[in-house]
């Protein structure tokens, strides 16, 4: 929150009017989460796993949703490492999107043109849409990708 209070005019404050209902939203949401937990380990809702290599069969899920994490990091994270993480998604999701398309800051992933032209030749149905919502300025875009 210290962070995004000294970044505040890099967001649009709309949806969530200040820092601190994002601060409130966050801490319900994780608790939320853990509320249920241990209940959802239990009934197996919750499984451990991380990209790029996930505990899942071929075609197990219709969807595979990356939220805030690819491009998001691109300056941590590698394009070979977004590459091989979509291409896992897409094993075991036949529709994978990922949202936002910007890195931390605002800027574009500059990993963005090169996995989507390598998804691309690959075969694989790739689309920029632009979504109705945008907190993060100009982060109002998505990556739909789908096997072909």
């Amino acid at each position: 929150m210290t962070q995004t209070r000294k970044n505040k005019n890099e967001f649009i404050w709309e949806t969530i009017p200040s820092v601190e209902d994002l601060g409130r939203i966050r801490m319900s949401a994780m608790e939320t989460f853990l509320e249920d937990f241990n209940a959802g380990k239990q009934e197996g809702r919750y499984i451990a796993g991380e990209l790029p290599s996930l505990p899942f069969d071929r075609g197990q899920f219709d969807i595979g949703l990356s939220s805030h994490f690819l491009f998001l990091y691109s300056t941590q994270l590698s394009a070979e490492f977004h590459l091989k993480a979509l291409k896992e998604m897409l094993r075991v999701a036949n529709e994978v999107r990922v949202f936002p398309l910007l890195m931390l800051g605002g800027a574009p992933s500059p990993h963005l043109a090169l996995v989507t032209e390598q998804l691309t030749n690959d075969g694989f149905y790739v689309e920029a849409k632009q979504v109705p919502y945008e907190f993060q300025k100009g982060g109002n875009e998505m990556l739909v990708i789908k096997n072909a």
